[in-house]
């Protein structure tokens, strides 16, 4: 905008200029009356007018052609432009042609890439479906090996147990067999049964041994057979045998394999008895059965087991009878061990029991008799019994006593 206001102040200053100049020539040549090519004066004013005029306007068109470049391409490059312009427009046409193709080319790409993207997540849904159809596949497969696991565990296990019950087989064969001995030798002993003498009677105490806590399973077979030998013994001397080495006690597997779990299984010593299973036949075979039961202490010396006030007189038989069969009542109570043939704890001598009869019977009115241990005594017995006798005074003597 600047330019073309500077292009109009040069286009009004040079008009000016050459119209001044052009009217002062004008009224010098009229004045003068000059005349140019033999014309007239006035014709000559005219010619000087028009040529003025054409000096303006080359004057201008000279400087706006001097002064800016568009005015000179306007008058001398029209042409040009014009084929510029054309080639322009060409081009322009041309790349809008480009342009539409390229638009035309992007719709295809990007219908494409939907189409790919279609494509790609179809492709990634399926990928998804893979993967769960493997984790799947993979969960399956774990299981399937920890069933296989398990079934081989199972199979060891089931083949642990079949070999179990093929060696429980043979011993019970064994134990059969055993019994079918056992059988005909009691068979065989029932016909001396009336002929033979009993030498140990049914449940009879055959022998006993005290045996320590934390034995091995070695051990502690070693100790029910070392028993059973000691039994073994004694009945072959109650015999009357020299061999030694026969076997002439015989005790079920079962039960010696109950007792060994038993001794192995104990936290304190235990009390190990054999007791004849029935009667002992001088000739037969001795079938023996193993108790086992805990071995306590009971009793520490001088204990009293058991008191009781009784009528003195003619009755002390009776009374002493009574008296010593709660003392043993107490004592089983207390967790002696009876002997597993009379059911009784201990013992008393003889002499003592009949002197403290005697005496009971020599005493009138109440009479205190105490029974006390000899020893300190263990589960395991036997209870060795001592008596004191106090006679108790009489009711009068009772109430003076009281008064006092």
């Amino acid at each position: 905008m600047v330019v073309g206001v500077k292009i109009l102040i040069i286009i009004a200053l040079m008009g000016g200029l050459i119209a001044y100049m052009g009217d002062k020539l004008g009224t010098k040549v009229g004045k003068r009356r000059m005349s140019l090519f033999g014309l007239r004066p006035k014709h000559t004013s005219i010619i000087v007018t028009i040529v003025t005029g054409l000096l303006v306007a080359a004057a201008t068109v000279g400087v706006l052609s001097f002064t800016s470049q568009s005015v000179r391409t306007a008058l001398f490059g029209m042409d040009q432009l014009r084929a510029d312009m054309k080639h322009l427009n060409e081009e322009v046409a041309a790349k809008t042609q480009e342009l539409i193709r390229g638009k035309a080319l992007l719709e295809q790409n990007k219908q494409e890439l939907e189409e790919r993207m279609a494509e790609i997540e179809q492709i990634r849904r399926e990928v998804e479906v893979t993967k769960a159809e493997l984790a799947s596949a993979q969960a399956a497969k774990d299981a399937t090996e920890a069933e296989l696991a398990s079934l081989q565990s199972s199979y060891a296990e089931v083949s642990k147990k079949l070999a179990d019950l093929e060696a429980t087989r043979a011993k019970m064969e064994a134990h059969i067999k055993e019994l079918q001995n056992t059988q005909e030798q009691l068979q065989n002993g029932i016909i001396h049964l009336r002929e033979g003498t009993i030498l140990f009677q049914v449940d009879q105490l055959l022998a006993q041994a005290v045996v320590r806590p934390g034995l091995s399973a070695e051990d502690s077979n070693a100790t029910i057979k070392h028993i059973i030998d000691d039994t073994n013994q004694l009945v072959l001397r109650r015999l009357g045998i020299e061999d030694q080495g026969q076997a002439v006690v015989y005790v079920d597997r079962q039960n010696i394999e109950v007792a060994t779990q038993k001794l192995i299984d104990s936290k304190t010593p235990m009390v190990v008895q054999v007791v004849a299973a029935g009667n002992i036949i001088s000739g037969e075979p001795a079938v023996a059965l193993i108790q086992v039961y805990p071995q306590q202490f009971i009793y520490k010396n001088n204990e009293v087991i058991h008191s009781t006030v009784m009528d003195g007189g003619s009755n002390a038989q009776a009374s002493m009878l009574q008296f010593l069969k709660q003392v043993n009542e107490k004592a089983k109570a207390k967790g002696i061990i009876p002997d597993s043939l009379s059911g009784d704890i201990g013992t008393i001598p003889g002499d003592d029991l009949f002197t403290a009869i005697r005496r009971v019977s020599t005493m009138h009115g109440k009479v205190h008799v105490e029974a006390y241990v000899d020893g300190d005594t263990y589960s395991s017995g036997p209870v060795h019994l001592k008596l004191r006798i106090t006679q108790m005074p009489a009711l009068n003597d009772r109430v003076k006593m009281q008064t006092n």
